[in-house]
């Protein structure tokens, strides 16, 4: 390191110059070239930078569910546990940056709103050259599916046997991410701007990378379109260091930076001489023990060390630099982290080294580089969204913002603005004169979504009231419910009623969700929602709902129990809803359309745009059935509330949270829907153990991600396995937990079969498009291989030449 003592502030700059920037205007020009060269050769351009860059021979772009396979068998037991331990330490700190939708009114009649909504589709490069850094996989991915991104791409530099590192895939596999492209360096940022035969376009490219990579990203965003995390480029690192430091630490904190790159800058600032002596030779004997000293090497060569004369100086000269990670290695680092302004991440006293924040203490390593951390922050969840306002005006509001509109719009010469107000505040000022007739009757329709929808009755009625809506709460003596006081028999006392409105429930819900408590309904098991709302809004003997066969089958056992007809819209041999579904349904009068996404028993989720219409067009009450969202790769339908008054979601805490036994269901939708369920619904039907169960579940839901992770991996492994197996004629997509099978021999005799060997799998041959079909729930790792063990024996008893005999 070049040392420096008792520098002028005016000659700082020359000192804080990153050593990549003198080579700019040439990395700018190669950086265009291979743009052009992927614009107009696609997949071939990226085989042949492959050849020349990577020095690696590739005959696909994509890695193969062969490779995903295989990936997890090479990466070592103890290096799973450690990643799987960081993923949920990365998970509960992203997690805790959700935020709920904000909704506030503004003055009467005027409500605005913001949710995020993700980003549709991410490309996420993972550096994979001289060391692959899976962890920048858990950085990027974690959050990417946090916050809900349906589609997910990640680029990474193929190794020169053309394989991509097993740890990236075991990873990518842990997130539930099935495509991963071979392509490094500017090419395969060029790949995720423009699109090729292999690659899709995406919305936004996230990932660090060398100083061709940050160009790339820079010209990506510039020209194409595309929007970037930040220009995250070689690594660095300052370190502010008083004579209370350890000169070890530093020096490996040091290094730990400079091994990145021979373009990784490092730099120690100090107030002790003496500590840049200890430092120094710190260095040099540590150095001699790395595996990549001869690129530390290089990176120390164009790094610094700076005597200065007290902290306030060293903090002035590191919030000027802005480092992406700054080191705090003082007795009083809480004191001087006050004071920063400038820093991607900041690293506080002596026993906190820069590489915890790389891979496993929770907060992302995605950090601006290059003195960016001056105007960027590092990858968070809010970089994986997009904050969508909404407003909405009452008549009331509107009479009362809208000559504020018009005299703004027409002090800035914009007529058409003030007219857009003015045109609606003379319809209201002809309603108000009419004040009946048709025209009030559509106004009134149009303000209630539901009209025509609830049942007369249920309109009408009173609903129970019971002794806690009456009063609520507790109190030292309670007389009020009829309950035996003298308490339960057992070891826990439930000889109270529980809240009828499961309001802490409702609460930690709304926060996990982002949602408002009064968007939510709890019932028992969601089978109770189901069979709450054919009551809500059909007629007995008079009315219908529709469903989409094959699918679940308790939408038409409700349907069966109310004396509602069924209306059966079957869905495509792929099993996707029919291109005609919406106009079907338009012309139908059924009071509801179950749809199951993903669908039980086919696993797959239905096509966004064609559930889009529906909700749209039909008329009746839509319910999306999302017990098994929690596994897929689709942002939750409740994030559309507010857009489709109509729309009702269902979730459950059987499946993702691993509590069948439970009973517990949830229904999402607009609250005034939600208020005509609480009307209907029994007076308490959400138990004192059920309530106090679901809360202790809330509170551990970190550990939600981690087991719906292993089951996602698990299901990845069997996807890859069953089609080898030559009794499986067709694995079909899942976005479940399970799979759909089908067999080239008697499904059933399969069946049978592996009854007997103690196995029990769901025989699903008589429903509709599923002839020759088993579903098989995703277990264990030793009951999914337990699985695949029988299957191969069975497989092996079948006679030369007698497949497919279903």
């Amino acid at each position: 390191m070049q040392v420096t003592s008792y520098p002028a502030p005016s000659t700082w700059p020359a000192l804080q110059q990153r050593p990549a920037a003198a080579e700019a205007p040439q990395v700018a020009a190669r950086v265009r070239a291979i743009f052009e060269q992927v614009r107009e050769h696609g997949d071939a351009a990226l085989l042949s930078l492959a050849a020349e860059l990577d020095q690696a021979t590739l005959t696909s772009l994509l890695v193969t569910d062969a490779e995903f396979a295989a990936a997890a068998l090479q990466v070592p037991t103890e290096l799973q546990a450690a990643i799987r331990q960081a993923k949920a330490n990365i998970e509960t700190f992203h997690r805790a940056q959700r935020e709920p939708e904000l909704r506030v009114e503004t003055m009467p009649g005027v409500a605005c709103s913001r949710r995020a909504v993700p980003v549709q589709r991410v490309g996420l490069y993972v550096p994979g050259g001289s060391a692959p850094l899976f962890s920048t996989l858990l950085m990027l991915g974690v959050p990417a599916r946090l916050a809900g991104c349906p589609e997910v791409v990640v680029c990474t530099p193929p190794q020169a046997d053309g394989s991509v590192s097993p740890v990236i895939l075991f990873v990518a596999q842990l997130l539930g991410i099935d495509k991963v492209v071979k392509a490094g360096g500017a090419q395969a940022v060029a790949a995720l701007a423009l699109g090729t035969a292999s690659v899709p376009a995406v919305d936004k490219i996230f990932g660090p990378g060398n100083r061709y990579v940050t160009a790339a990203k820079q010209l990506a965003a510039a020209e194409y379109g595309v929007a970037i995390d930040m220009p995250a480029g070689p690594s660095e690192v300052l370190v502010i260091a008083d004579d209370s430091a350890n000169a070890a630490f530093v020096a490996a904190d040091l290094l730990s930076q400079a091994e990145h790159g021979p373009d990784s800058q490092v730099v120690l600032l100090s107030d002790s001489a003496t500590i840049i002596e200890q430092v120094q030779a710190e260095l040099d004997r540590q150095l001699a023990m790395l595996p990549r000293r001869d690129v530390a090497a290089q990176a120390l060569a164009n790094s610094q060390a700076v005597l200065l004369s007290d902290s306030a100086e060293m903090l002035a000269f590191s919030n000027q630099y802005a480092p992406e990670h700054l080191i705090l290695a003082t007795d009083n680092a809480e004191a001087l982290a006050a004071q920063v302004t400038n820093a991607g991440s900041v690293f506080l006293g002596h026993f906190t080294p820069e590489a915890v924040g790389d891979y496993a203490s929770g907060t992302n390593h995605t950090l601006p580089t290059g003195g960016y951390a001056r105007q960027y922050s590092g990858v968070s969840l809010d970089s994986f969204v997009k904050k969508i306002t909404f407003q909405r005006l009452s008549a009331q509001g509107l009479q009362a913002l809208g000559p504020v509109v018009e005299t703004m719009a027409e002090a800035e010469g914009l007529a058409a603005h003030a007219r857009a107000v003015t045109l609606r505040l003379d319809a209201l000022a002809t309603d108000s004169a009419q004040n009946a007739g048709a025209g009030a009757v559509a106004s009134q329709a149009v303000a209630n979504p539901y009209a025509g929808l609830i049942r007369p009755n249920v309109e009408r009625m009173q609903p129970y009231s019971s002794a806690r809506d009456e009063f609520e709460g507790m109190a030292p003596v309670m007389l009020d419910a009829n309950e035996n006081s003298l308490g339960s028999v057992g070891p826990d006392d439930f000889s109270r009623y529980p809240d009828p409105h499961q309001r802490a429930i409702k609460a930690d819900l709304a926060q996990l969700k982002g949602v408002a408590p009064a968007n939510i309904f709890l019932g028992n098991g969601s089978d109770e929602a189901i069979d709450l709302l054919v009551r809500l809004t059909c007629t007995p003997g008079q009315d219908s709902i529709v469903v989409c066969p094959p699918t679940y089958g308790m939408y038409e056992v409700a349907a069966n129990l109310n004396d509602v007809r069924v209306e059966r819209l079957p869905l495509t041999p792929d099993f996707q809803l029919p291109d005609n579904s919406a106009d079907v349904l338009a012309a139908s009068s059924a009071k509801l359309v179950f749809l199951c996404s993903p669908n039980n028993p086919t696993g797959n989720l239905l096509a966004q745009e064609a559930m889009e219409t529906i909700l749209r067009t039909f008329k009746g009450l839509v319910i999306v059935d999302e017990a098994y969202a929690d596994f897929a790769m689709a942002p939750s339908w409740t994030t559309r509330l507010a857009e489709f008054p109509r729309l009702v979601v269902l979730q459950t805490f059987s499946k993702a949270w691993g509590l069948a036994g439970l009973r517990l269901g949830v229904a999402y939708a607009a609250p005034d829907l939600i208020a005509y369920l609480n009307k209907i619904k029994p007076p308490y039907n959400i138990s004192a153990a059920t309530q106090l169960h679901a809360l202790a579940a809330l509170a551990a839901a970190p550990d939600l991600t981690g087991m719906q992770a292993e089951l996602l991996s698990g299901r990845a492994l069997l996807a890859a396995a069953l089609p080898q197996l030559p009794i499986v004629e067709h694995v079909f997509p899942s976005d479940a937990n399970f799979l759909l099978v089908r067999f080239n021999v008697d499904a059933t005799a399969v069946y049978d079969d592996l009854r007997a060997r103690g196995i029990v799998v769901r025989n699903r041959t008589t429903q509709p498009g599923c002839a020759g079909c088993l579903r098989l729930t995703v277990g264990t790792a030793d009951e999914n291989t337990q699985l695949l063990q029988a299957l191969t024996e069975i497989g092996a008893k079948q006679p030369t030449g007698s497949l497919a005999i279903r």
